[in-house]
């Protein structure tokens, strides 16, 4: 006897099982080779001049990046640090008041490097580790080197949640981490605060080294990655922007401009 089983489904399930293409799409980023050519850039612009004008320039251009890579929240927080360092810095100095210069400077000295910042950890929150290091190696960049860098790649996104826990623990003991507490016992508060999260920050250090090396980033043979990567049209326009920064940096530098 002959069984005939009608393996027709109706459209709305055929439609369901479909695989979402949006959800399993890569976020946008810049190849991590740009990213570090333009950090670089960033950096050595940042040295060489306090123009408010290459500070702009600066900004302008991370803020397009992160905007490309679709992080707009994150634009908002980083937009609204810059201006409350900019804002706070121009009343002190507008004050008059020579007891504020010093924290009038420091905050413009925020305000200068927080551009920098925000393209550092823009690149750190979008790249995976294993196209960092195939990069890397597509750099010949020494294996030492890539170790640490690395190491460090992973290693800083962890800061924030062990200072937070590091803070909790001190709660429970009854020691909060205030300004109050701060201002009147420095000592105990940094002996509470900083041993711990040094001791915890060099414990996870080492046993971040230790995977990398475990997975063979400082082997002297040549390492096949699941990664590849390409040369995209947004890095070539990050790149020019951002020598023609650095350009006009050293022209100021300079006194040409």
């Amino acid at each position: 006897m002959a069984l005939s089983m009608d393996t027709s489904l109706p459209l709305n399930a055929v439609v369901q099982t479909q695989p979402s293409t949006s959800a399993n799409a890569a976020p946008r980023h810049l190849d991590p080779r740009t990213s570090l050519a333009v950090l670089a850039a960033i950096n050595v612009q940042m040295a060489l001049t306090q123009s408010l004008f290459a500070e702009m320039g600066v900004l302008a251009l991370t803020v397009v990046v992160m905007a490309y890579c679709r992080r707009f929240s994150a634009i908002v927080r980083w937009l609204a640090f810059y201006a409350l360092f900019a804002v706070t810095a121009q009343l002190f100095v507008a004050s008059g008041n020579t007891l504020l210069s010093p924290f009038a400077a420091s905050l413009l000295m925020y305000r200068h490097v927080l551009p920098a910042f925000m393209f550092a950890f823009n690149m750190i929150a979008t790249t995976r580790l294993g196209e960092l290091a195939c990069a890397l190696q597509a750099m010949r960049v020494p294996a030492n080197v890539s170790v640490g860098v690395c190491v460090a790649f992973r290693f800083l996104p962890t800061m924030g949640r062990e200072f937070s826990a590091v803070a909790d623990a001190m709660k429970t003991r009854g020691i909060a981490l205030t300004p109050r507490s701060v201002v009147r016992h420095p000592a105990k508060t940094a002996e509470h605060f900083l041993v711990p999260v040094i001791a915890r920050l060099g414990q996870i250090a080492d046993e971040l080294g230790n995977a990398v090396v475990v997975r063979g980033v400082g082997a002297s043979a040549h390492r096949t990655s699941y990664y590849h990567l390409r040369v995209r049209a947004i890095d070539v326009a990050c790149l020019i922007a951002a020598m023609v920064l650095l350009a006009l940096s050293v022209c100021f530098r300079a006194g040409v401009l």
